[in-house]
């Protein structure tokens, strides 16, 4: 699946580098980080949801998500705008902390209370999932980014 998000990525890449004005204003460095944040935290979630997986395999799910996430963000940042700063121990945390809500969230829809009840039990919850959410959102990202086009060429260049 690795080659296949490779692929798409490098198509995603010469789309956006045929269309630079597409990566030069605020509204191309806010999708880049949302991007990148939904992409990384659906990720690390999922994974620590079913850490046995990846203990079968004798990894750290932990270890091996943070390494997937840095050398992602690396990819994206040879074209995004800027990226999230995964390198920043602030950005684990906040990773850590959200599953630590997401097991919470987990373990209500588990319980036997009337589905109304649940709704209302989850709610400080997703309150503080969304304030993670927009914390590593609004950390400081790294500048990053790459357009392969003198301003006058109208050629791509690899």
């Amino acid at each position: 699946w690795c080659q296949d998000e490779n692929r798409h990525g490098d198509f995603l890449a010469a789309v956006l580098k045929a269309h630079p004005q597409l990566l030069n204003d605020w509204k191309a460095r806010f999708w880049s980080r949302f991007f990148c944040l939904s992409v990384y935290v659906t990720m690390y979630l999922n994974d620590h949801q079913r850490q046995f997986f990846y203990e079968t395999l004798g990894l750290n799910t932990t270890e091996f998500d943070m390494h997937v996430i840095h050398e992602t963000n690396k990819t994206a940042a040879r074209i995004f705008p800027e990226v999230l700063d995964t390198y920043n121990p602030k950005f684990k945390q906040h990773m850590d902390n959200m599953v630590a809500i997401n097991e919470k969230l987990v373990a209500i829809d588990k319980n036997n209370a009337p589905d109304m009840v649940k709704k209302i039990q989850k709610l400080p919850h997703m309150a503080s999932m969304t304030a993670e959410l927009l914390t590593v959102f609004l950390m400081k990202p790294v500048d990053a980014g790459t357009v392969d086009l003198a301003p006058s060429q109208a050629s791509m260049v690899f």
